[in-house]
């Protein structure tokens, strides 16, 4: 674009110098015809004027020549001029672009909760948690362009430790090949992810704990996905592997529908075993439709499927409802969600491998959750969750829990929650427990993508 701009300033310039030239010539042209149109004739019997003398023609062409040589110093010190001035703008657009390739999309979350608790709760180390203050974890998200065909994003996280100090995680760390380099077109849309990242084993398992519209990770999430330290905290799956997806064929218009094909690590879900040996690998697999109807109502329906082979077998079935209403009209902010997720299992499992090694049990639990939220205003969210939930080694015990909660939002940088939770379980140290909730959320850096259940 520069060699463009400086050729045709170019020729813009030499257009110019010509056209002087040009200019001078019909002024020299235009005196001597207006001298000859204003000598009178010469009258009979009157001598004729005195002819120029050439020393004067030969003062004027010197006098004609310096001019010429004037504008041209002229014409080139103008040149000069404006080809500085393109250098000095090209300067910054280099420095800016360099600048742009080195800074990715930097964004820090930090999520503040605490507890009120009518009886005594401790962790599944066995740390005590109930009445207490923490600072559950903070994020720091890097994203950007790797090259054309790929992006990259790193989320680090520093985790409370139920309590006894903090520990940095990586959260997430993966790169998306949109398109391979060796093909023109990506076929059926795919996308490769490679690297650690949420699995899409359902749909809340994906959500970091800032994004989630409670301040608990839903029971079967904890109890089939796994937790280090409880509900309270962390919790959920993220298996270093490899993701492929793809888009189909619309069939129906407006109808979206998605495949992903995953190769994960295996052993580090609750419901599987540690390295038995053999293929260390898992299987994972989700379909997906999401359809629009009258840019007001949203379905997204879902089903996955992850397995683990062996002697010690696990597979896990999950199935995924939401339903969103939004007014059409702008500036009615006004929202309904309902969701949920169901579970089920069928794994194998070594039962006591201290007391009765070798003892070997089978098991098929069960597990769901539903929720519902509504939007009053541009700041508010009311919702309401249920959960249902049976131990993952004992099918005979469960567990559940009725949640309340209320959102505000300040802004998209900063929102409040309160909550109240009560528990029904099997389960002689969680049955009966009553829970006050509270929780804060904000973020620093670039604006963050909004979770689906905000409608701003």
């Amino acid at each position: 674009m520069y060699c463009c701009a400086r050729q045709s300033t170019t020729m813009i310039r030499g257009g110019q110098f010509a056209l002087s030239l040009i200019v001078i010539s019909i002024q020299i042209l235009g005196s001597s015809v207006g001298a000859f149109a204003q000598t009178p004739p010469a009258k009979p019997g009157n001598p004729p004027e005195r002819p120029v003398p050439p020393e004067r023609i030969g003062s004027e062409s010197k006098d004609l020549r310096a001019e010429i040589d004037a504008l041209k110093e002229e014409n080139q010190d103008i040149q000069e001029d404006i080809e500085d001035l393109f250098k000095e703008q090209e300067r910054p657009v280099k420095k800016s672009r360099s600048l742009n390739l080195l800074n990715p999309q930097i964004t820090a979350f930090a999520n503040v909760a605490g507890r009120v608790d009518d009886q005594t709760v401790v962790s599944l180390d066995g740390e005590p948690v109930d009445d207490r203050l923490f600072l559950r974890t903070a994020e720091f998200d890097f994203r950007s362009a790797i090259d054309p065909f790929s992006d990259g994003v790193i989320i680090l996280a520093v985790e409370d430790e139920a309590g006894t100090g903090f520990a940095a995680d990586l959260e997430e760390a993966y790169f998306v090949l949109k398109r391979l380099p060796i093909l023109e077109a990506a076929p059926l849309g795919l996308k490769l992810k490679l690297g650690r990242f949420r699995a899409g084993l359902g749909s809340s398992n994906r959500m970091h704990l800032h994004d989630m519209p409670w301040t608990t990770r839903p029971l079967p999430i904890v109890k089939f996905l796994g937790s280090e330290h409880g509900a309270f905290f962390e919790s959920g799956f993220n298996p270093v592997g490899v993701d492929a997806e793809f888009l189909l064929p619309e069939i129906i218009e407006g109808l979206v529908m998605e495949l992903n094909l995953d190769v994960l690590n295996a052993h580090s879900m609750a419901l599987t075993e540690e390295d038995q040996g053999g293929w260390n690998a898992g299987l994972m697999s989700r379909f997906n439709m999401f359809y629009s109807v009258a840019d007001a109502h949203d379905f997204n329906l879902g089903i996955s499927a992850y397995t683990e082979r062996g002697k010690r077998h696990a597979t896990l079935v999950v199935g995924d409802f939401l339903y969103k209403w939004k007014p059409a009209e702008s500036g009615e902010f006004r929202s309904v969600v309902v969701g949920g997720e169901a579970f089920y299992a069928d794994r194998r499992f070594l039962a006591d491998p201290e007391g009765m090694p070798g003892l070997i049990r089978d098991s098929t639990p069960f597990g769901f959750y539903a929720f519902a939220q509504t939007q009053l205003n541009w700041n508010t969210y009311l919702g309401a969750r249920y959960d249902y939930s049976q131990e993952i080694d004992d099918d005979h015990l469960s567990t559940q829990i009725l949640a309340l909660y209320a959102s505000y939002y300040t802004s998209e940088f900063l929102r409040f929650r309160i909550g109240y939770e009560h528990r029904i379980s099997d389960l002689p140290s969680e049955d009966g427990l009553n829970t006050l909730l509270f929780e804060a959320n904000f973020v620093i850096g670039s604006h963050p993508i909004e979770p689906y259940w905000v409608n701003r």
